[in-house]
């Protein structure tokens, strides 16, 4: 993959995830829309949208039996996407795909608490009869998690295409095995997640 391609879904990620971040939610940043936008832009949005619709059952509910999938739906699916759309097996793209999202889940943990130092700041100033300046602080946290975004995603593109493709046929065969089987039983995963959430709701 060329450096302009890693650049470029790169950007798009951190753009869409804005929505997951903030600024809406508008569902743009689901996986079933973030799968099937990224593998059109790489050239085969049939292979986003299989991702897409993995990572959107797995992240659509709680997992039953107090499991948890801690990672960022929208860069897990946008990540998994561009490197199946670019060869790679379903399950190694899989398998990056929750890599970069568990980075990315942890990288945002800090920025949600420096936003929310931010907010109690921004109150006592308000309380203060001073101008917080909100404007420019919201946008100055937006233009953050757009970075932070950007650079996970972009370090998981260029690694997952210049060393994925070389590395996993190299890999033990139970590798191979447990990844694939990992991807094959995730969407059931999330539909027994989907159920308990609903049957906990009746």
């Amino acid at each position: 993959m060329s450096a302009a391609s890693a650049l470029t879904a790169a950007g798009l990620l951190a753009v869409v995830e804005l929505d997951a971040a903030s600024i809406g939610p508008f569902l743009i940043s689901r996986p079933f829309v973030v799968g099937p936008l990224i593998g059109w832009a790489r050239g085969d949005a049939w292979s986003g949208a299989v991702l897409g619709a993995v990572f959107e059952a797995l992240t659509l509910a709680e997992l039953p039996l107090g499991g948890r999938l801690d990672v960022s739906a929208p860069i897990a699916a946008g990540t998994a996407a561009w490197l199946a759309a670019s060869g790679l097996p379903y399950e190694a793209a899989f398998a990056a795909g929750i890599a970069a999202g568990w980075t990315h889940a942890l990288v945002e943990r800090r920025l949600r608490r420096g936003r929310g130092a931010l907010a109690r700041r921004s109150e006592a100033e308000l309380g203060a009869g001073r101008e917080p300046r909100l404007g420019a602080k919201l946008a100055s946290a937006l233009a953050v998690q757009a970075a932070a975004t950007f650079a996970v995603s972009l370090a998981f593109l260029a690694a997952g295409s210049e060393v994925l493709p070389a590395l996993w046929p190299r890999l033990p065969e139970f590798v191979a095995v447990g990844a694939r089987t990992c991807f094959l039983s995730a969407p059931w995963i999330g539909a027994g997640g989907l159920v308990a959430a609903l049957g906990r709701r009746a």
